[in-house]
């Protein structure tokens, strides 16, 4: 009876043993990973102006992503080296590659799908170099305030809003609008050589309508997404609350350089009211790659058209 009793014993004990061999990892394991969780920063990368991929979002070490914060402002001092558009391309492209290096790219996109998505797959070279002589040789297009078929480079504080892709019927209704609220708001102005200045302002919008209408563009029903800059907010009360974007921006294309820092607003047409808030959209057509985490917030690419003002929209 007491040996079978010490066998009984025998046999919890081994039992016993391998409960513990086997939980005790475990608990471990748990243990050890919240820990390491405490000390990573979440980074999700998007795919901006284009559907069929997925967002990707990657935990790095504390280390990792001071490299990466690192790596991103000296990306911001090589632009601000820049003074033509073939120059910022190679420097667009090579931050695709340094993404890929932390698996920040979006899921399924290749590096070089990304690469071509943050340079512009709509651009066209020949219709780039033929906007760029007109702009130089003339001082009305000043008149756009902003940039066209530009690459472009964004932190975003506060009040940014991303949406699309969206379709290119409405890119195309937006580019007449804007052409016919300047030609509307210079004939307030000024009188003087109004033929002149139309005429090349609808030189430069006809390029752009044309361009959309050609071949490169011939199978993509969307034309990019479109970003908003601060927002206006009606209370209960019938109280206007404006809130302008924080951040900067910076642009090189048709128009040059063009950039801004500080409080802003989105100053193309067609705003957007969902309930009791109206978006102020600024960048039309943009594709590219978004960069988010907790702290921060960057996207870079290309664009068709970006117009920003400090002034609360009318």
């Amino acid at each position: 009876m007491k040996d079978t009793w010490m066998k009984k014993g025998l046999v919890v004990s081994v039992i016993l043993l391998f409960l513990g061999v086997t939980v005790a990892p475990s608990i471990n394991f748990t243990v050890v990973k919240a820990s390491n969780d405490n000390d990573l920063v979440e980074v999700t990368t998007q795919a901006c102006g284009i559907k069929g991929f997925g967002d990707a979002t990657v935990k790095l070490t504390r280390q990792q992503y001071q490299n990466l914060e690192q790596y991103l402002v000296d990306f911001r001092s090589r632009l601000n080296k820049t003074s033509t558009r073939e120059e910022a391309v190679p420097i667009f492209k090579e931050a695709v590659v340094e993404l890929n290096k932390y698996g920040l790219l979006p899921k399924g996109m290749s590096v070089k799908q990304a690469q071509r998505l943050a340079t512009g797959p709509y651009q066209n070279t020949k219709l780039l170099k033929c906007l760029e002589k007109l702009s130089n040789k003339s001082e009305n297009l000043s008149l756009l305030e902003g940039n066209a078929f530009c690459l472009i480079y964004g932190e975003a504080e506060s009040y940014t809003y991303f949406q699309g892709p969206v379709s290119k019927v409405i890119f195309y209704v937006a580019c007449i609008l804007d052409y016919i609220l300047i030609k509307h708001t210079h004939l307030l102005n000024s009188l003087i050589g109004v033929g002149l200045i139309f005429l090349e302002l609808f030189l430069f919008y006809f390029s752009m309508l044309l361009f959309l209408l050609s071949d490169s563009l011939r199978n993509f029903p969307y034309i990019g997404g479109i970003i908003y800059y601060g927002d206006l907010t009606q209370t209960s009360n019938k109280e206007h609350h404006y809130s302008p974007a924080e951040g900067s921006i910076w642009t090189i294309g048709a128009f040059g350089i063009r950039h801004w820092n500080g409080s802003f607003y989105g100053n193309l047409p067609f705003t957007l009211t969902i309930q009791r808030t109206t978006y102020y959209p600024g960048v039309n057509g943009f594709t590219g790659l978004r960069l988010s985490s907790d702290s921060s917030e960057i996207y870079f690419g290309s664009a068709l058209r970006v117009k920003i003002g400090s002034e609360i929209p009318t």
